[in-house]
């Protein structure tokens, strides 16, 4: 750096001389602490929320009351389903002396802007909506997992992790989306999607009571896991 100045010599705006090289910056030296403001700012936006121990879990059961979740073609409603999950998933977590908040108890239709805020107010939080797929292609099945900052990837994957190993269906991995209740979220945050509520073999899983119940504690197993490491 000290060589760099010493042979550095004025030069119009945007350009350097260095020895007999001119070098053009790709930026005008007044706007290189904007240009340095906008790195930081995508650095961090896009590493979003940074991991931290926590002592509560937020869960959010998809859609409930007129929003049936999925599409035409489901062979039956989300809603019930995914609040059926999260309550098991809930009873998992306070057995394992974890606070539990829920976005939804019951057949209640709540706007994606208030199950955020919920899952906001909280301290020492993180959270984990809970939804099964659908899809307008009969075959497509198997579960996914989605997140938005850094922190929900690693969040994600623990989930993940565990709840593929429920079923014989597709892996789909984990992936990263702009969901409202992710990108909004400023809390450690995951979405699951477990299972086509729209293919005949998923949908038998869901129906199973013995299922569900399976895919409750793998993903509650995986929280733990992702507390564990922290």
């Amino acid at each position: 750096m000290k060589n760099f100045q010493a042979n550095q010599e004025e030069m119009p705006a945007g350009l350097v001389r260095r020895g007999e090289l001119v070098y053009r910056c790709p930026i005008a030296p007044m706007s290189l602490r904007a240009f340095l403001a906008f790195v930081v700012w995508f650095v961090f936006s896009a590493a979003g929320v940074v991991a931290a121990p926590f002592s509560t879990v937020v869960i959010d059961a998809g859609h409930g009351g007129s929003d049936q979740g999925g599409i035409p073609q489901n062979i039956m409603p989300e809603k019930g389903v995914a609040l059926d999950v999260a309550k098991r998933v809930r009873t998992y977590l306070q057995d394992a002396g974890l606070r539990v908040v829920m976005t939804r108890s019951d057949d209640t239709f709540i706007p994606l802007s208030f199950r955020v805020a919920a899952s906001n107010r909280q301290s020492n939080a993180i959270f984990v909506s809970i939804h099964f797929n659908s899809a307008t292609r009969v075959g497509a099945r198997g579960v996914e997992t989605f997140y938005f900052s850094q922190s929900g990837a690693r969040l994600a994957s623990y989930i993940h992790r565990r709840v593929a190993a429920t079923t014989d269906g597709d892996n789909r991995g984990i992936k990263r989306a702009r969901y409202y209740v992710l990108r909004n979220n400023k809390k450690t945050a995951a979405l699951v999607e477990c299972g086509f509520l729209t293919n005949p073999q998923d949908t038998a899983l869901a129906r199973s009571a013995a299922y569900r119940d399976r895919l409750a504690r793998a993903i509650a197993q995986g929280i733990l896991d992702y507390r564990r490491q922290l």
